[in-house]
């Protein structure tokens, strides 16, 4: 048989009724007293009755254990008081007593016992139903007794009057004591909360921290595995003379390059998780051209789309939205790539319409994929969730896209809205503020229209990496290319070479440095010793704002570890274009 679990009892409303029937007994023994002294001996037995009564009540109080017995004693200890009152009045005129006063002591007791309850209400209908009654006694022809000397009248009122003024203070003070050890205690208790609250805040920026810090550790052997991934393909082109080796090599290849691509795209994803988690993002907000994004994402998915039988539709658009165009480059990324997961087969649709009046434009992802069941609505953009991966298998991703894109609008300011039911495919929608205002730098023509024409082959490169790993394995893919390429462990190292006059065509500098140099000083002293803007980029694993807002000041290209050779060998190629040029 189950029972009713109910509220605990405050100990705070066992001491104020301690208090308040210690203050009443103290206050009926002196008015016994006054009573004596004028004569009215009914009064005396009356209010020792009464003393004695809730004395007795008293010691009852160690065996409170529930609100229903509170209730029970607090309610007996108020009717003793009202009745010996009443009594009293009953005995010294009714409604001329001088002791009439008193009978408000009733809803006071009630409202500092019980609150402002149905109790409350009872005990005031009481009291005023008893002034009532002994103002009606005389005009029924009720005579009502005068039990005391009336020549002491003034006396007897007077008497009264101090002692229902200093009771009336007494349990004042008791409130306002009461009420206080409250507010201390929930003062204390807020403080202990706050502290718990740091703590978790504290653990939470030191777990993004971690994460960041893992990363970029984790990004070295990433990056010098790329490398060596690269240097690898390479051979494999120009084929090997072991008839065995030669029908295992691309399997070989195929494999290391399989898991180095993974271990870059997790890194990444952790990376950008990390950023996004510790709020990092302090990049402003600008116009951005949704139809380069979407053009972006034509180029990225297509493929992708037709390998699986999907029709991968994206609708050209005019508009432009004040967003982050990395931050929201990487919302639509997660988005279309979840889209054609789990879109076994039909059509994956990217769009871009006005909402809000015209005043703003909602970009939509739909598809007719497997869809999401409605209970789970929320729960797919918490951390690590995955409709179908259960065995959390990692070829799968990690379960943090939908959780970064959630987390990504919220830092943009943009709305995230989710339609979808199980089997009838999902639409994501992203709202953000529309724009009429354009950048002020004019776009780079496409890729597609710059000359590739020139390889980097005979391009002198200085290499300035600390890391031993990481500075063999870019060396040899750079000599691998037919780049003549001088590898420093140091920025100052490639200072005391540049003395010899010799300079090269290109710099490719790690941001973090031996001897507290930055990439970034080595750069801008190498090029003020040449007196030339000596084409560079810059490498790192530690991707922070102020990274990149240096390297953007400076006009370096930023790549980040583990490096696309596909990408650096595309940014070489340009630089050796326009040096040409």
């Amino acid at each position: 048989m189950s029972q009713t679990q109910t509220p605990m009892l405050d100990p705070e409303r066992v001491q104020l009724l301690s208090y308040f029937g210690s203050a009443v007994a103290l206050a009926c023994c002196l008015y016994a007293g006054f009573n004596w002294l004028m004569g009215f001996f009914t009064g005396v037995w009356i209010m020792l009755g009464n003393g004695l009564l809730l004395m007795l009540n008293q010691l009852r109080l160690g065996s409170i254990d529930s609100h229903s017995a509170y209730n029970r004693l607090a309610t007996t200890q108020t009717t003793i008081c009202f009745l010996a009152v009443c009594a009293v009045i009953q005995q010294t005129g009714g409604v001329q007593s001088p002791v009439i006063v008193w009978v408000a002591l009733a809803p006071i007791a009630a409202t500092l016992l019980f609150g402002f309850t149905s109790r409350t209400v009872f005990w005031l209908l009481m009291t005023l139903g008893a002034v009532s009654v002994f103002g009606l006694l005389p005009l029924i022809g009720i005579p009502v007794p005068r039990n005391y000397n009336t020549e002491l009248t003034h006396v007897f009122f007077s008497c009264s009057l101090f002692g229902f003024v200093l009771l009336l203070f007494l349990l004042t003070q008791i409130f306002e004591s009461t009420k206080n050890r409250a507010l201390q205690q929930s003062e204390t208790h807020n403080r202990e909360l706050r502290l718990a609250n740091d703590r978790v805040e504290a653990a939470y920026v030191a777990k993004s921290r971690f994460l960041a810090a893992a990363s970029h550790d984790l990004r070295q052997p990433a990056h010098a595995l790329g490398m060596f991934v690269a240097r690898l393909s390479q051979m494999h082109k120009r084929r090997v003379d072991d008839t065995q080796t030669a029908e295992s090599y691309p399997d070989l290849v195929q494999g290391v390059e399989a898991s180095a691509q993974a271990l870059q795209e997790l890194l990444d994803v952790l990376f950008d998780y990390s950023r996004l988690e510790a709020n990092s993002t302090d990049s402003p907000l600008c116009p951005v051209n949704v139809n380069a994004l979407f053009n972006q994402m034509r180029v990225l998915f297509s493929e992708t789309a037709n390998s699986k039988g999907l029709r991968l539709r994206i609708r050209p658009t005019s508009t432009w939205i004040i967003s982050d165009p990395v931050l929201l480059q990487r919302v639509l990324l997660n988005l279309i790539a979840n889209a054609i997961e789990y879109t076994p087969c039909g059509t994956v649709l990217v769009s871009c319409r006005p909402a809000g009046g015209g005043q703003q434009a909602c970009i939509q992802v739909w598809d007719s994929g497997i869809g999401i069941d409605r209970s789970l609505h929320t729960t797919v953009f918490e951390e690590f969730f995955q409709v179908e991966n259960p065995e959390r298998d990692r070829a799968k991703g990690l379960g943090l896209g939908l959780s970064m894109v959630d987390r990504a609008c919220r830092l943009l300011g943009h709305t995230l809205n989710l339609r979808s039911n199980l089997g009838c495919g999902s639409r994501f929608s992203v709202t953000a503020n529309s724009t009429t205002l354009r950048p002020a730098v004019a776009e780079q023509p496409p890729v597609a229209q710059q000359t590739v024409a020139h390889d980097v082959h005979g391009t002198a490169i200085w290499l300035i990496e600390d890391n031993q790993m990481g500075g063999e394995a870019l060396q040899g893919l750079l000599q691998s290319w037919g780049c003549d390429v001088t590898w420093f462990e140091s920025g100052q190292e490639a200072l005391e070479a540049a003395a010899n006059g010799n300079w090269p065509d290109f710099i490719i500098s790690d941001y973090r440095l031996r001897d507290n140099l930055t990439g970034i000083e080595a750069i801008l002293e190498l090029r003020d010793a040449a007196q030339s803007d000596i084409p560079a980029c810059l490498i790192t694993g530690d991707l922070e704002e102020d990274v990149k807002y240096q390297a953007h000041r400076a006009g370096l290209t930023l790549l980040k570890k583990p490096i696309q050779p596909a990408k650096l060998r595309s940014l070489l190629r340009r630089s050796v274009t326009v040096a040409l040029d």
